[in-house]
């Protein structure tokens, strides 16, 4: 059959594509890249937040309906499907529903002559899908979370913590840049609990230093980890990265600066161990980036719970802030505590990202003048190198034929944003 698959969300999703189209191509179905040349379109979803609830409530509506009109078969996979899956039945009543965990036995629902629900099923050990974007391939270590944040409808997606085997992400990694990777993005919902449910104990250290002993010139960027785990990793985590084929950079969500507000959240940490934390990588790493998450107007978050917030942001410093006004979700505690009003959610976003914009054109700004050591990872226009602290460097000029990826390059530093660098080759 032909099968047009459209994914949206973050890398788990992508890479469940990805299990998709080996298992469909193996049983000899043919991959299509447009709804109208395909017999079933699959639609892979995610629904972090309200905004992408309902563009996904638009987008399965607009899919349902042509199906339908054309005679096609629709399956909605993916975190909607798993974590609201009667919402997904009032919208494609007739739809199949596919959860993230079966993304391996899609066929199933392709294959079918009646309506399919696979919802059950846990995650398949070892079964990692690898795809790359460009020459950049994030491959899943792990699925799932021990935290039980009061905001996140993920959990409800992917519950269960499940673990690859290290020599599984090994292949998946050798796989990957046989293929051309040159940046190796280890994924999954939260590395820090790597290995907990597979080896008794978190591995993330030792999966690091596995995966930056593969042969090839590339380089590994670690995922996003909660500062929960650090107190039992720390010290073999800040070894692992002083690897040279490891980025020194670190993704760890704080969330927000006030205790009561984590409280709330259930947040397993507080402000005064993050802190700790951060500045204890700093020292033993000095040129280290940390990029975190913010989410602004949480229920009861009061003008203090705010500035709070902004003060740990000024104080560590972040090299990048994912923030976001809180989203209401349902099947979570927070949508049931009292919400603030959109419009002051709306005034902290805003007062945030000046202070995160602040914060970051200082720091970019030091580099101004220097010359630095890059890795060619990304070419659009231009390239896209990243110093070894993961900042990206944009390369100004018409050099881009003297550059090839996973090459090391001198850069003159001649001006920042809040985001990047931008800068110019320099004979080697």
């Amino acid at each position: 059959m032909r099968v047009y698959i459209e994914t949206y969300g973050c890398a788990l999703n992508k890479s469940d594509e990805a299990l998709m189209k080996r298992v469909l191509v193996d049983r000899g179905h043919v991959i299509v890249d447009e709804p109208s040349n395909a017999d079933v379109i699959i639609v892979n979803t995610c629904t972090v937040r309200l905004e992408t609830e309902y563009k996904m409530v638009k987008r399965i509506s607009e899919l349902y309906k042509y199906s339908s009109e054309k005679g096609k078969k629709l399956i909605v996979a993916g975190c909607m499907a798993k974590a609201q899956p009667f919402k997904v039945a009032e919208i494609a009543p007739s739809a199949s529903l596919v959860s993230p965990q079966e993304a391996d036995r899609i066929h199933i629902a392709v294959e079918s002559r009646s309506r399919v629900y696979l919802l059950d099923g846990l995650r398949r050990r070892g079964v990692i899908g690898v795809y790359l974007t460009g020459r950049i391939a994030p491959i899943p270590i792990q699925e799932g979370c021990l935290g039980d944040c009061s905001f996140c409808i993920v959990k409800h997606a992917r519950r269960v913590l499940v673990s690859h085997p290290v020599e599984s992400v090994k292949a998946a990694v050798r796989e990957a840049v046989e293929a051309g990777a040159v940046e190796i993005e280890l994924t999954g919902m939260d590395l820090g609990a790597y290995g907990i449910d597979l080896y008794k104990s978190r591995r993330l250290p030792e999966l690091i230093n596995e995966v930056a002993e593969v042969d090839g010139s590339f380089m590994v960027r670690v995922g996003m980890l909660n500062p929960e785990h650090l107190r039992f990793i720390l010290d073999g985590l800040i070894d692992s990265l002083k690897h040279p084929k490891v980025y020194k950079f670190l993704h760890l969500p704080l969330q927000s600066g006030s205790n009561r507000i984590l409280r709330l959240m259930k947040r397993n940490y507080s402000v005064e161990e993050y802190i700790e934390y951060v500045e204890e990588v700093k020292r033993k790493i000095p040129d280290i980036s940390i990029a975190t998450d913010i989410i602004v107007g949480f229920p009861t978050e009061s003008d203090e719970d705010f500035q709070a917030t902004l003060d740990v942001i000024r104080r560590l410093r972040f090299e990048r802030v994912h923030l976001a006004g809180y989203s209401i979700r349902p099947r979570t505690l927070a949508a049931s505590l009292p919400q603030l009003p959109t419009q002051i959610k709306k005034t902290r976003v805003l007062q945030a990202m000046k202070v995160v914009e602040e914060v970051g054109l200082e720091e970019k700004t030091k580099y101004v003048g220097t010359i630095q050591d890059c890795f060619a990872t990304e070419r659009g226009r231009g390239w896209v190198c990243r110093l070894a602290n993961y900042i990206p460097v944009v390369i100004l000029g018409d050099d881009n034929e003297k550059i090839d990826y996973g090459e090391w390059v001198k850069v003159h530093v001649k001006a920042a944003t809040f985001y990047d660098l931008r800068g110019t080759l320099l004979p080697s």
